[in-house]
This record gives C-alpha cells, sequence and structure tokens, in this order.
C-alpha cells in the first residue's frame, strides 16, 4: 500500500500521510495528528501495521461492579510500519482479540480509531490507546524485515511539551497505563517474563571473604532467631526450588509481587528460605538446586504451613520447617553469593542432594501420591494447553502431556508436566531427548497411573544435564547403559507431537466421573453450549457433559496429504536419520544435544488454508468446502499435483475431508442408514485422466452415513446447530520428524508474545507431516434432549491393537464393535488386538459400524466433550465417550 494513502476518522477527520509529513513513515503523521489537535480527537491510519509485540500486565483497582468493571488485565502492542516501532495500549474492549489469539505477534492490524489518553492520577503521563481496529490477512510482512526499527523518526515529536510526554511515555521499558513497573508473560503467571529475568548473576564469594566469614549453623539459628536481628553469615546448598508465585493483584502496590520457596541444607539440618518481590527477578534464575549460597542481612520468621513441601529423599537430614528464612530487597538488602564449585569444602559438610528416580515397571506398585524422580526419552510431546484457575477467571494453568520410556517395559511415563518457571525448557521438549523430572506425583484414578508435576518439580531436558547432582544415581547410569543398545529409528517410529489428547480416560460410570465435580459443573445445558464455546481462551481445554440424543453419523476417511517433489518433500520420521543414541561419555551423553543440524527448514510455497468454523448456507458450503479432495488440491496446491498414487502399498498421498457439516440428503433406508460417493469440488479446468484418477480414488473410499428417523423433523425447528465436525489439522498427531523438530515445536507450544524474525517457519504447513493414525474419523451429530441445539462433533476412536498414544492407560476389554460400544470405550477392537485361541470381534469396517448407528436412534445420553481454542476463529469440539441414561 503506498504511504500516500491518506486515514479518516469517523468524524470526517483527515490523518495526514506520510509522504504529507514529507517522510515514508505512517505513524509520525498519525501522532503529529494527534497532537496539533488541542483536544484527543479519535482518528484512525489507513495502512495495515505489523504487530511486534503483544504485553499482558496487571489492571488497575476499579470500583465499578458487573459486566462494565475494569478487566483483571491490560494489554499493550508494539506496531511497526517497518521505520519505527509504536507502544500503544490495547482498549479493554478489545481484549478479546488477544485472549483469542487474534491479535497476535507476527500480524497485521489497520488501527480504525485511536486517541490520545492522559492518565488523571499521574503527572506528565499520556499514551496512545487503540479503540477500533481491522485484522489483516497477513502473518509475515517485509515491515518486519526492517532491521532494528526504532523511535529515531519520532524525534520531532519533542518539539511540543504533549510531544515529549508522549515520547517519554514510549520509550519507557514500563507497561504504558496504570503505573506498573513490569510485564507478565502472555498466557500463565508461573513464568518469568522479560529480559531482566535473564541475567545470571556471577558474584561468587572470594575465597579469602569465606575464610573470614563467621557462620551460624541452621541449628543454632533455629533455636536463637527470636533473640537476635543481625545473623552471622549461612552457608548453605539449596536443595530443592519451587516455581514462582504471583502474588499481585489490582491493589497490590509492591512493585514486583513474586515470591519463590526453596529449602537450603547445612551440615545440622534443613530450612525453609523464601526469595521476596524484585529479588525473584534477579536472583530466581541463578540460584540452581545443588548451587552453595554464602548469605548475609537475612531475616528469620515463623514459618508458614499452608503450603507445599518438597518430599526429602534423605532421612538423615534434620528439618527445621517451624522457621523460615526471608531473603528481601530492602531493609534490610539480603546479599547473595553463589560459591563458586571448586571453592565448595568438603570440611563445609554440606548435604548431598538425593533422589528417588524409579522405573516405569515400579511405577504401578506405588501408591497415591508417592513422590518420585524419573529418567527417560522422550517418544510423545503433546501441545501446550491452559486450564482456567477458577470459572470466569483470566487466571490460567500452563501444561502439556508427555511420554517417556527407560527400557524398564514398552509401556511409557505417561507425564502432566505443568509449567515450573522454566520457560525455555518447558518449550523444548521434544521426542528423542532425554527427560528428567524431578519430585513427581503418582496419581492413580480408576486404576490407571500416571505422574504429575508438583511446585517443587524441576524439568531438565537434553543440553541441561551436565554437572547435574543426578547424574551419578545408579538408576540413571542404568538407563544410560540401556540408551547405548537402541536404535534411533526403531524409537523414531514410535514418536509423535501434537494433537489431540484426552488423559486421563474418563471413568466407566458417570458416577465416578461427577465424583469431583459439582452439580453445576457436572452437566452443561445445551442453551449453553454456544457460549461455552465462545468464552474460551487460545488454547484452554475445557471437558463437558452433556444431555443430548445421537441423531447422525459419518464416516469420513483420512488419508495422507499430497506430499511435495523434490526438496519440498519431508521424509517420514522412520526413514530419517535421526540422533544418535551411543556415547562413550555418560557426562557428554547426559549433558549434549543428540544432534545439532544446522539446516533451515525448506520453504513450502504453499500456505495452510483457512479454517471453516461458521456454519455457510448452502451454497457456500459447496464452493467452501472443507474436503481437500484430488480437485481441490490441484487447485491449492499447484506445485505438487504430479504426484503419483503408491499403489503398491495402497495409500494415496493427500487428506480428505467431508464437503459438509451436515448430513448428505440421500435416500435413507428403514433403519436410517445410507451409503454414497462424495460428490468432488467442482474445478474449473479438469483433464479426463485427472477426473478418472478422482473417481477411481472415490470409489475406493467408503462413504458412510446414518441418519436417525427423527432427524429430519427435529432440524427443522432447531434455534442453533453448531458445526464442529471438521477435523482441524491441530487435532491430528503428527509423526515426528527430528530435521524439523523446530517447526513442530513451534506448533505445539503458545503463540509468542514477541515476533522473532529467525523463529518463523510460517511458510512451513502442518499437513506436510504425516498423521501418527491413518484411519479416520466420525462426525456425530448431537441434539440436547430439548431439540433445541444441535451440534456436530468430531469422534476419532483408536484401534485396540495400535501401539500408539491413543490407547495408553485405557483397560482395553474386548467388545462388539457396534457403534454404541465404541463410543462408551473410546477404540475399535480389530482383528489383530485377539489371540489366537480368543473368539474375534465382529467386522470392524467403517460400514458395519455406521450401519449399527440405529441401536442409538432416540436413545438418551450423557455426551462428553473435550472443547479446545486454537485462535482465531478456530475451535475444537470431540467427543470423547458417551454414558448410556437408564430410567
Amino acid at each position: 500500500m503506498s504511504a500516500d494513502v491518506c486515514a479518516v476518522s469517523p468524524r470526517g477527520d483527515r490523518v495526514a500521510s506520510a509522504a504529507d509529513q514529507g517522510g515514508s513513515s505512517v505513524i509520525p503523521g498519525l501522532l503529529l495528528h494527534l497532537l496539533s489537535s488541542a483536544s484527543p480527537r479519535s482518528v484512525g491510519a489507513g495502512e495495515f501495521l505489523s504487530v511486534l509485540a503483544v504485553r499482558r500486565y496487571l489492571g488497575e483497582p476499579s470500583g465499578e461492579a458487573g459486566p462494565c468493571a475494569a478487566p483483571c488485565y491490560l494489554y499493550d502492542v508494539t506496531v511497526t510500519d517497518g521505520n519505527c516501532q509504536l507502544r500503544c495500549h490495547l482498549s479493554p474492549r478489545l481484549n478479546p482479540l488477544v485472549q483469542r489469539n487474534c491479535v497476535r505477534a507476527g500480524c497485521g492490524i489497520r488501527i480504525t480509531r485511536c486517541s490520545l489518553v492522559y492518565e488523571e492520577k499521574r503527572l506528565n503521563r499520556c499514551f496512545l490507546q487503540i479503540e477500533e481496529l481491522e485484522l489483516g490477512g497477513m502473518e509475515h510482512h517485509p515491515q518486519m524485515d526492517a532491521s532494528a526499527p526504532g523511535c529515531a523518526p519520532l524525534r520531532t515529536l519533542a518539539s511540543t511539551q504533549r510531544g515529549r510526554v508522549l515520547l517519554a511515555t514510549m520509550l519507557s521499558a514500563t507497561p504504558v497505563k496504570g503505573g506498573r513497573t513490569h510485564y507478565l508473560p502472555l498466557w500463565n503467571n508461573t513464568d518469568p517474563s522479560g529480559p531482566e529475568w535473564n541475567s545470571t548473576k556471577h558474584s561468587p564469594a572470594p575465597e579469602g571473604q569465606l575464610d573470614a566469614c563467621r557462620f551460624i549453623s541452621l541449628q543454632h539459628l533455629a533455636r536463637t532467631w527470636r533473640t537476635g536481628v543481625d545473623f552471622p553469615h549461612l552457608l548453605v546448598r539449596v536443595m530443592y526450588k519451587s516455581r514462582l508465585r504471583y502474588y499481585g493483584r489490582p491493589s497490590t502496590k509492591v512493585d514486583f509481587p513474586y515470591q519463590a520457596y526453596l529449602e537450603v541444607a547445612d551440615h545440622s539440618g534443613m530450612m525453609p528460605m523464601v526469595l521476596w518481590n524484585s529479588l525473584c527477578r534477579e536472583w530466581y534464575q541463578s540460584l540452581h538446586v545443588g548451587a552453595v549460597l554464602l548469605l548475609h542481612r537475612y531475616s528469620v520468621k515463623q514459618g508458614y504451613q499452608q503450603r507445599t513441601w518438597a518430599t526429602h529423599c534423605d532421612s538423615q537430614v534434620k528439618s527445621f520447617r517451624f522457621v523460615e528464612i526471608c531473603l528481601n530487597p530492602r531493609e534490610p538488602r539480603t546479599e547473595i553469593q553463589i560459591v563458586p564449585t571448586k571453592q565448595v569444602k568438603a570440611e563445609w559438610r554440606l548435604p548431598d542432594i538425593k533422589y528417588n528416580f524409579i522405573t516405569r515397571v515400579e511405577l504401578d506398585k506405588m501408591p497415591d501420591p508417592y513422590t518420585c524422580d524419573v529418567i527417560g526419552v522422550v517418544t510423545f510431546v503433546g501441545r501446550c494447553q491452559r486450564r482456567r484457575k477458577e470459572e470466569g477467571s483470566e487466571d490460567f494453568y500452563l501444561y502439556r502431556w508427555v511420554h517417556a520410556v527407560d527400557g524398564s517395559t514398552q509401556q511409557p511415563f505417561i507425564l502432566e508436566l505443568f509449567a515450573t518457571s522454566q520457560p525455555e525448557t518447558f518449550q523444548q521438549i521434544h521426542p528423542m531427548t532425554y527427560l528428567v523430572c524431578t519430585q513427581m506425583r503418582v496419581v492413580r484414578e480408576f486404576g490407571i497411573s500416571y505422574l504429575t508435576t508438583s511446585n517443587e518439580s524441576q524439568i531438565y531436558i537434553s543440553g541441561l544435564h551436565k554437572g547435574k547432582p543426578y547424574t551419578q544415581d545408579p538408576k540413571v547410569q542404568a538407563f544410560i547403559q540401556w540408551v547405548k543398545g537402541q536404535h534411533e529409528k526403531q524409537l523414531l517410529k514410535k514418536s509423535v507431537m501434537g494433537g489431540y489428547y484426552s488423559f486421563p480416560p474418563a471413568p466407566s460410570l458417570f458416577q465416578d466421573y461427577c465424583k469431583n465435580l459439582s452439580d453445576e459443573a457436572a452437566l452443561t445445558s445445551a442453551s449453553d453450549l454456544k457460549k461455552v464455546i465462545a468464552s474460551l481462551h487460545y488454547r484452554e481445554h475445557r471437558r463437558i457433559a452433556l444431555q443430548a440424543t445421537i441423531v447422525a453419523v459419518r464416516y469420513i476417511g483420512l488419508t495422507e496429504l499430497v506430499e511435495g517433489q523434490g526438496t519440498d518433500h519431508v521424509q517420514n520420521a522412520r526413514d530419517m536419520s535421526g540422533p544418535s543414541l551411543k556415547e562413550d561419555n555418560v557426562s557428554s551423553q547426559l549433558s549434549s544435544e543428540p544432534v545439532r543440524s544446522g539446516e533451515r527448514p525448506e520453504k513450502d510455497l504453499n500456505q495452510p488454508a483457512e479454517r471453516l468454523r461458521t456454519a455457510p448456507t448452502k451454497a457456500q458450503r459447496r464452493c467452501q468446502s472443507p474436503v481437500l479432495n484430488h480437485y481441490a488440491l490441484r487447485r491449492r496446491y499447484p506445485l505438487r499435483n504430479s504426484q503419483k498414487t503408491d499403489n503398491s502399498k495402497g495409500k494415496t498421498s493427500r487428506m480428505s475431508r467431508k464437503a459438509s457439516d451436515r448430513v448428505p440428503d440421500d435416500t435413507v433406508n428403514g433403519k436410517g442408514f445410507s451409503q454414497a460417493a462424495e460428490e468432488p469440488v467442482a474445478a474449473n479446468k479438469v483433464s479426463d485422466e485427472d477426473a478418472r484418477t478422482e473417481e477411481t480414488e472415490m470409489n475406493s473410499t467408503s462413504r458412510c452415513t446414518w441418519e436417525s428417523t427423527l432427524w429430519p423433523e427435529i432440524k427443522e425447528h432447531l434455534s442453533v446447530h453448531l458445526q464442529f465436525g471438521q477435523l482441524l489439522s491441530e487435532s491430528v498427531p503428527r509423526t515426528f520428524d527430528y530435521k524439523h523438530r523446530d517447526f513442530l515445536m513451534q506448533r505445539c507450544n503458545l503463540q509468542p508474545a514477541e515476533y522473532k524474525a529467525d523463529a518463523v517457519t510460517s511458510s512451513m504447513d502442518l499437513e506436510r507431516f504425516g498423521p501418527a493414525c491413518d484411519h479416520g474419523y466420525y462426525s456425530v451429530t448431537i441434539v440436547g434432549i430439548n431439540h433445541q441445539v444441535a451440534i456436530d462433533v468430531v469422534f476419532r476412536p483408536s484401534m485396540k491393537s495400535h501401539e500408539g498414544l491413543c490407547t495408553l492407560g485405557h483397560p482395553m476389554e474386548s467388545h462388539d464393535n457396534r457403534l454404541a460400544s465404541i463410543l462408551a470405550s473410546g477404540y475399535i477392537c480389530d482383528e489383530q488386538s485377539t489371540s489366537g485361541n480368543q473368539q474375534g470381534p465382529a467386522t470392524a469396517s467403517p460400514d458395519h459400524i455406521v450401519r449399527t448407528a440405529a441401536d442409538l436412534d432416540n436413545l438418551h445420553v450423557i455426551c462428553i466433550m473435550d472443547l479446545c481454542h486454537h485462535g482465531g476463529d478456530n475451535s475444537e469440539a470431540i467427543l470423547n465417550k458417551i454414558y448410556m441414561v437408564t430410567e
């Protein structure tokens, strides 16, 4: 867009273009127009600007109540036109655009209305506030490639007093509104965020100073803490470390309301220690488990008991939990020094850190909530998801599911990893890395065992193991020996990333499902379903139960997407030469990344398709079908149309999806069953050879549908029909490709708060990576018991014989393979799952399964659904299982 384009505000005010101002930047013209007016009028910018960063911080206290109350958090947005940057405040009315990841780093926005706002409670403070905006379709723009755009073009603002005030606000590193002194991480409150957290402290204690210090033991301190004020130096070792706790509230006056618990020990015992406020920002990243500290000018007070505690692995160390050491940033400011490892002396008798590693085969014998440490090779990494802490709250827990094997059994550890204030480690977990998790808690529910992080858990991956105390543990050494004998290709075959993953499985009885839920949370009314889905924040996962009737089912076959040619081809994980698992040196085995490839992911000229989330008209459904059949693929992926079908393997290299989110109006037999081939999407020009190829492919793929005899009448009186029956690309677990691990990690992690050009791999397409499960899925239409609301959801059962992640942890019992049994269990009993002496189940073909859907006709069921929002208009609704309602 030309820089001569001018913007007109709703009042008709003309914003001077960059050309009118004699420059090439849009932002100075916008600001000069605002500053030239005697009153801060609302104006807009004419061009799209690129978003460089989105920042979140705590809002101001407000006496308002009800829906007009101020939000808990506020957002600042940094935009650029390629020549300069501008940090703006986002109007609270626009907060949902950030919460649903519509306004994000890397996108384009057009500011249609903004204003200059002065803070009435602070002197000389004003900022630009975005009142209205338009979202651009671009994810990347040449503006963002400009080398370090800054505020130099805005120096002309300093000619006036108002301009100088505005410029000072923009140059400040603090939030523009409310007087807050720091930003929070964008998606949770647990992780450190910002460059000030990443500075590692290097203040080793001089060797002569250690000899001259007068020390006090923890045992003596516990006896005399009430009688002293200026205590002698403490020489202790960090034994355990908690995640950060953010205790900020709108009325909080503390600049950095953080605290972190540690447990430190010397030769006489162990005592809790609390790191307060701004000292967390300065020291938290440096106080590692095992570090030796020299402390002075600390305070001691009675211990706070209403907190979690680490489980001690050394019964010989005495604990003094009735008092705690406080490290404060002022009055007095605590002096902290880290003693280098080479200066640590044996005569200090500091205790060693002991661990309680268990193997996977031992896990099933451990009680709930047993605490242990584990090590393994990662085979599955789930996407990062968020769980709301309280209903209506804007605070979330951040977590992901991970599988790791240790060789003691074929079953992996199933790990529920919550954020542990180690964001770099948490985001870099990928298959084939060596994972160590400490202070994990055993969870046992309905005969299923898995591990979850505690408040004191720490996570370590390849590249971080060197020098850690656990490297000499016998079970860690045994794991290393097992790894040396493994073939990386065999592990790569089982390696999966991302996709929908539901764990732990819902119990067999609905009474057990409701055991830990309130009456209001147990069931969701169909009339609230649309509101519940619309209220989801980015990557928020929520499980709901709905009383309903199943009125329609259709099967949709899933095959691979068309593969590119030449360098665009993504190799399958089992054909990739993965990381070497054989190392002679134990330390290097745990401390080094298995493979460090310097190659960048290849460019893909084809952008991913936009997701269809709203209910289209009948004509729109015909033209905008989400089905990627042969014709549509040739139009959307013109560089890939010469890829041939591999008849020897019986697979096509494409992904096919159903054209309509409603059941086709085919002729229905007496039981409501119909079967028809899907009509191809029309193309402008299609050769006869292509048409014949398409006809052969479509005839070889089964398209099975079933409708209830009541469905035609019910859908005529529906008030709402929500359509989520299409399987999203984000819902499909992908085979892991080590070469492209950065791209896969980027897609499984959350949207970053800042744009980084070197980390952008958006030119690649997630669908280039093959699905981990090659069977299809079912689109199920569910109607509320009052027949007013219907919703199409995805149901993708696992196969009982499949060794992948879908079946792990689930109790697998044979059933008759009727659709009602599959929906109740979540899996299909295929022929491979039965032994030679055991009678096999009924055929598991989609035709047979859909034909048995008549058993569900007019049957009252409770549907357990998993909801997750993927940003923008993409929401995932997947049927987990059903419970039969009996009179």
